[in-house]
């Protein structure tokens, strides 16, 4: 970093004036911007701030800016005898060009990917059946590529996805030699640094790596479903009848939709976003009648996405209900595309919105939700185009389900009946 610039206290005065601090501002924003100091930097000053201008600089100071290379010399030719660039760092510290700042996130860069490298090759070196990936690991070049190396039986192109997928095979090599199969959340907290860490990709690549599907590598848990309505479930005889349900049942969510016998007379599939909605639904309204209603919490599970894959006849419509902002779309939209099943908004339109009680938030928060709802705009279907562009005029305000439960309940369910086809 070179030795610190020590201003004379005169200069450090004047670094302080009104004037020098707005001028060291400025000429380090410039500076940093790849500005060169030969240039007319235009200032817009109070008469006290270019006084103090003048007082340093003298005739370099103009009444819209200030010539840097006269300034230069001046400050030179003065009795501290000091280049500008250098009062520049005396007053606020060393500076970064933006080709300083670039090398230097290439020397980041640089330093984090050579930590990862020898983390993951210490974390398999003393597993045998990753011998290999362990030297393709070693053989990458002293590069900035975060790339796994060609070859590597994880299968993936992420170089993060492939550093987790190694570390969680050697656990499960090492755990295995040792005749105990882990559960999933196991493995993720002895590999990964938390039972929450896998992702699907994650998993995928683990699963080339040892070798088996990840469901016979680990033991899995089940996932939960909430749901009331007309529907049976057959293993061996009944096992649930939901429409008997009090005010729900939660079924074990894979094996609903592996095993056994689902027998759905409802007319559609109703998901709820909000869980004291989804009580609402079945508690309070007639919609469990005739709709099979089925709690998402939030973005859903993979059990849910195969379970309106597989479960749900194509004959039958799916609604849903979510928060009325850029998050509750995106919901739906999400496991819309992941079951390959549209599925219809109900009580997500502009005229709830803009009756709707909006939450309060802070504006760093409203600038957000503002943002994701114009990145909406463009390519949500024409179902959400209304409630996107209500969202917009009203500057990112979101609007909770549970606020509207008065407004849409008592009629939850002639909206449904009016449902078309898409």
């Amino acid at each position: 970093m070179g030795n610190p610039v020590i201003l004379h206290p005169d200069l450090a005065q004047w670094a302080d004036s009104p004037g020098g601090a707005l001028f060291c501002a400025r000429v380090r924003g410039h500076i940093a911007n790849g500005g060169k100091l030969n240039r007319r930097l235009n200032m817009g000053m109070t008469d006290r701030e270019r006084a103090d201008l003048i007082d340093l600089f003298g005739d370099a100071v103009s009444a819209t800016g200030v010539q840097l290379a006269r300034a230069d010399a001046v400050l030179r030719g003065s009795r501290h005898s000091l280049p500008l660039r250098m009062l520049i760092i005396g007053a606020g510290g060393p500076m970064r060009t933006k080709r300083g700042q670039a090398r230097y996130r290439a020397i980041v860069k640089r330093d984090r990917l050579m930590r990862e490298r020898a983390e993951t090759l210490a974390a398999i070196a003393d597993v045998s059946e990753l011998a290999a990936e362990h030297a393709l690991l070693a053989s990458l070049p002293d590069d900035n590529r975060r790339v796994p190396p060609e070859g590597s039986r994880a299968e993936t192109p992420h170089w993060v996805t492939y550093c987790a997928a190694l570390r969680a095979a050697a656990e499960w090599f090492r755990t295995a030699s040792r005749d105990w199969k882990c559960s999933e959340r196991e493995l993720a907290a002895l590999a990964l640094g938390g039972t929450k860490s896998w992702t699907d990709a994650s998993k995928a690549a683990f699963s080339n790596l040892v070798g088996l599907p990840f469901g016979e590598a680990v033991h899995t848990s089940d996932t939960g479903l909430r749901m009331t309505g007309p529907a049976e479930w057959h293993r061996q005889g009944l096992v649930a009848d939901l429409a008997l349900a009090e005010p729900f049942i939660e079924l074990p969510g894979w094996a609903v939709t592996r095993d056994g016998r689902f027998d759905l007379q409802a007319c559609g599939v109703f998901l709820i976003e909000n869980q004291e909605t989804f009580e609402a639904v079945a508690s309070r309204t007639s919609v469990p009648r005739n709709w099979l209603c089925v709690w998402t919490e939030g973005f859903a599970s993979g059990a849910l996405v195969h379970f309106l894959g597989s479960r749900v006849p194509e004959s039958l419509p799916i609604a849903a209900w979510g928060d009325l902002d850029p998050p509750g779309i995106d919901i739906i939209l999400d496991l819309s595309e992941k079951s390959g099943r549209d599925i219809q908004p109900i009580a997500m339109d502009a005229e709830l919105y803009r009756r709707g009680r909006k939450l309060v938030e802070e504006p760093s928060q409203l600038e957000k939700w503002l943002n994701e709802a114009k990145q909406q705009a463009d390519t949500v279907p024409s179902h959400f185009k209304g409630l996107v562009a209500a969202m917009i005029d009203h500057g990112g305000l979101r609007c909770e389900q549970e606020g509207l439960h008065e407004q849409v309940l008592p009629y939850l369910h002639s909206r449904l009946a009016e449902l078309k086809p898409f």
